[in-house]
């Protein structure tokens, strides 16, 4: 696993050794930049569900202003910060450790805008029959309302091709884009210009 490219291409990160975490394919992780394009640039992104921190700091080498990396697991906390110091963007990161459902509320009162979120839950987080999956789609509708993410912003959420994901699941959001990369799946989602309220 490296990074692609920009300011720190061909570092090598470091991964974690447990089942929970799927390391995204350089593949894969290569077309989604290149479909995000020039809105990584001066851009401000939220990594949750960060794992390695793999994406966060893919969008800063390619020239993000900053990052915000969220996980609950001191495993993934400890990795991301040394994928941090290796790549020398400590000083552009803030690493939580913190369950992401409870993020929101942290937040909202630091008046803090995203560009770009990045979501990566593991995949299980995302069956049909998974308790987290409507709270997930609930987190994300709420980042909308609460103002957290900016009006032009973009929620990258990745989950496995067979988990349906459908505008459906969305009252604040809507769905602008879908790719798939092997068993991988990145649906591209924007604010709804109609909100359901």
């Amino acid at each position: 696993m490296r990074i692609i490219s920009g300011k720190a291409k061909g570092v090598r990160l470091s991964a974690l050794s447990s089942k929970r975490t799927r390391p995204i394919l350089d593949r894969a992780k290569e077309s989604l930049f290149n479909i995000l394009g020039d809105s990584i640039h001066d851009s401000v992104v939220l990594d949750l569900f960060a794992g390695t921190g793999s994406l966060g700091i893919e969008a800063l080498s390619r020239g993000a202003k900053r990052c915000l990396f969220v996980d609950n697991s001191t495993n993934a906390i400890l990795v991301i910060k040394k994928n941090l110091q290796d790549a020398e963007f400590l000083e552009k990161s803030v690493v939580l450790k913190i369950n992401v459902f409870r993020l929101l509320g942290i937040l909202k009162n630091k008046h803090q805008k995203f560009n770009l979120m990045l979501v990566a839950p593991p995949y299980k987080l995302l069956d049909l029959d998974y308790r987290d999956r409507k709270e997930i789609f609930s987190m994300l509708d709420e980042c909308v309302s609460r103002k957290i993410i900016n009006e032009t912003g973009i929620i990258v959420l990745q989950h496995h091709k067979k988990q349906t994901v459908s505008k459906e699941n969305f009252k604040q959001l809507k769905i602008i884009n879908e790719r798939q990369y092997g068993a991988t799946q990145f649906t591209f989602l924007g604010i709804s210009s109609n909100p359901e309220t």
